[in-house]
């Protein structure tokens, strides 16, 4: 004698899973979220680092400043230099 329907075990497992998709679903979309917050405060955290450095870096100075040639100096013949007197009456 039959008992039940006899597709009742098809449909059960059908249900089963639907029910496990959608827990996966969820949880996927719960990791997605939590991703995509972690990744924003990572990015707001690099933006404030970036905005703290660069205010704290010092202002170059107005004059010129003397910029010393440390190549052109280390291969200079010392015979070739020439040495210009001061001006006194100017």
């Amino acid at each position: 004698m039959q008992q039940g329907h006899p597709r009742h075990k098809q449909l059960n497992r059908a249900r089963h899973e639907m029910a496990i998709h959608r827990r996966y679903m969820f949880a996927k979309k719960i990791n997605k979220g939590m991703r995509s917050f972690v990744n924003g405060v990572r990015k707001v955290m690099h933006s404030v680092a970036y905005g703290m450095f660069n205010n704290s870096k010092t202002k170059p100075l107005k004059g010129k400043s003397e910029i010393k040639d440390i190549y052109s100096e280390m291969h200079k013949p010392k015979g070739l230099m020439q040495i210009v007197p001061p001006k006194f009456n100017q």
